[in-house]
């Protein structure tokens, strides 16, 4: 059986420069965000836009039925391509691609917050605040409920990782123990 080739990285690329060529990066990227999340929440739909059984076409108009009028046509028509070719599984990814291609040119800092339970929105904002004043970037903030966490909160960017979780300092004390041997 062969592989397909992951083409997430040409197509995230290409979507980002039409929508910088066309001066519609912010809307695109709302846009994206809001289908990408459609996409992941609903695994069905992608199966379905994967059926062999039903022809690009049928694919292509399903994805159209679905997002037209709803987000900008540049990003539907990429959205009908995938579908015709049955890579809809790549959206997450081509995603991925556009969110960091628009954030490195518009000096966004993705960070990902995990704690326990849902931070507030008080909470959210001190914390953009505060990393807005230590990195100098604006702060697109992604959080996500972590029980494992205990309470506190980890945070993650720009390949870093700062945990101040219950989970981490037991896990720091846990090393420390088994070191002092």
């Amino acid at each position: 059986m062969t592989m397909a080739k992951d083409f997430s990285r040409e197509y995230g690329t290409a979507i980002y420069a039409l929508a910088v060529e066309e001066q519609r990066s912010k809307e695109i990227f709302e846009d994206f965000k809001g289908v990408e999340q459609a996409f992941s929440e609903n695994p069905e739909f992608v199966r379905l836009l994967s059926n062999p059984r039903l022809s690009a076409e049928e694919r292509a108009d399903t994805v159209g039925r679905v997002f037209d009028g709803k987000i900008d046509k540049n990003l539907l028509n990429a959205l009908k391509i995938l579908a015709e070719k049955r890579r809809c599984d790549q959206v997450s990814k081509c995603f991925e691609t556009f969110k960091r291609l628009y954030c490195a040119d518009n000096n966004i800092l993705p960070v990902t917050a995990s704690a326990a339970t849902d931070l507030s929105e008080r909470q959210k904002k001190r914390l953009c605040e505060k990393l807005k004043e230590k990195t100098g970037s604006e702060i697109l903030l992604t959080c996500k409920k972590d029980p494992s966490c205990i309470g506190g909160i980890r945070v993650e960017y720009g390949g870093k990782r700062y945990d101040a979780s219950v989970r981490g300092r037991l896990d720091e004390l846990g090393r420390a123990i088994r070191n002092s041997d």
